[in-house]
Parts: C-alpha cells; structure tokens; sequence
C-alpha cells in the first residue's frame, strides 16, 4: 500500500462515521452528504428568495422583501408572489440579488469584484440575468453568507448550481459542480473549506464513474481533505456511495 493511499484511508476512516460499516452508504443527495461529514458553516433549509419583476420597464429582482423593489424602481408596477411580505422577517436584513450584486442590508457585494475558487472556464463576474435565475437561497451565519443559485437549464445544467460565498469580508464564487452552500466548512483560524469536484473514469465528462472531492482553503491549493465517491448506476451522479479505501 503506498503511504498516500494508506494515509486517505486512515482519514477517511476518521473522518466518516460510516466508513467502518459492513456495506457502503449510500446517497441520493449532495446536501444530504454534505451535512454528514459535520463542521457545516451553513445548516438549515436556508431562505428562499422570491423573484418580483416590474411590468413597464421590466425589471426582475431576488428578494426577501416587496420594500428594496419599490425602492429601487419606485415608479414601476410590480408583480410578486403571494405572500411576500414588504419588510424582510424581524431580525433579518433586506437581501437583493440584480444580477450585478448581492446586496444585504447596507452591504453591496458586486459579482466583478468576486475571487473565482473555480476554475477560469467557469467565468464570474459578468452580470447574470435574474429571469434565467430557477431558485435562490441564502443562508447567514454571523458576518458570513451564502448564495446558492439554481439556473434555468436543460441537460446537465442541474449538476452545476452557482454558490458566492461571503466570508471575512471578501466575496468567493465557489466551483460549481456539485456545488452547495452546506458543503462549506469550518476550518481553524476563522477560514473555511470547501469542496473542489471532479469526475472520475476514462469517460468522465460523459459517463463518470465517480467523483473526487478535494476540500481546499480559501487560498485554492491547500488541501484539507479528500473524499471518492463511486457511482454504482456508471454516468448517473446522482445516487453514490463513499468508497472505502
């Protein structure tokens, strides 16, 4: 056994409380692992933001409140879903998302000035259109929040969710497949982690096998952890199981 493998083996046996069972777990949801592997900076269902859009001119916005809408275009029509309310929830600051910037409270978070944790294909900071935007949820935890987007796509588009990351007062846009916003982690220092995947197999792009999953630092190269997860129905991603080394 060489000393890597024998190393990520006793990690991983640390590290997963199900790794010392007789028959693998497996999963049907990469939330749902996320949250097993425990030091989630984010729990929780998160709160769903709503799409208001004007009628003449059109405007759309990802909100948690009717007020910022009216604010912004306050000479428009708007048309919002039932049951949103005008002030954000007591406790909770108003948060906007335009497509330019995550906006929460008075903070102003604008996607040029974003670090990209993904890789230069994946680019960040472009404006986004908010109609082409499915879902969008936020999580807070102190002075850290999360973003976590659904696009409108087809095809593998639901492999490949948007998560910016606000954390220490910078702004991050994490990789995207697989992404989530309960896949961030504590790490010591008041820094986080968060997972770095990769298909696994000869046809990877096509018909993975499995998926590697590096944790790395907010520096983008220092690891911190390392899962492989297998998928027993080969090319479908969704239902995996922890490989045990």
């Amino acid at each position: 056994m060489s000393t890597f493998t024998c190393c990520l083996s006793l990690f991983l046996g640390a590290s997963l409380p199900f790794a010392a069972s007789a028959a693998p777990v497996q999963f049907t949801d990469y939330r749902a692992f996320y949250e097993s592997l425990g030091s989630n900076l984010f729990v929780g269902s998160g709160m769903e933001l709503a799409m208001t859009c004007s009628e003449s001119p059109r405007h759309c916005l990802w909100v948690n409140a009717m007020r910022p809408a009216f604010e912004r275009y306050n000479q428009a029509l708007w048309s919002a879903p039932d049951g949103l309310p005008l002030k954000p929830p007591k406790g909770t600051p108003e948060i906007v998302f335009d497509g330019k910037a995550l906006a929460i409270g008075k903070q102003r978070w604008p996607l040029r000035d974003v670090s990209n944790l993904a890789t230069p294909a994946w680019r960040v900071g472009d404006p986004v259109d908010p109609e082409n935007v499915a879902s969008a949820t936020v999580w807070r935890q102190g002075t850290s929040a999360c973003l976590e987007m659904q696009y409108v796509s087809s095809g593998y588009g639901d492999r490949y969710p948007q998560v910016l990351l606000i954390h220490g007062q910078h702004f991050y846009a994490l990789p995207r497949l697989f992404a989530s916003c309960a896949g961030v982690r504590k790490a010591p220092q008041s820094q986080f982690s968060y997972p770095d995947n990769s298909y696994l197999g000869p046809e990877r792009e096509n018909n993975p096998t499995g998926l590697k999953m590096d944790y790395l630092l907010p520096d983008g190269k220092t690891p911190v952890a390392q899962y492989l997860l297998h998928f027993p129905n080969q090319g479908d991603p969704f239902v995996f199981e922890v490989q045990r080394q």
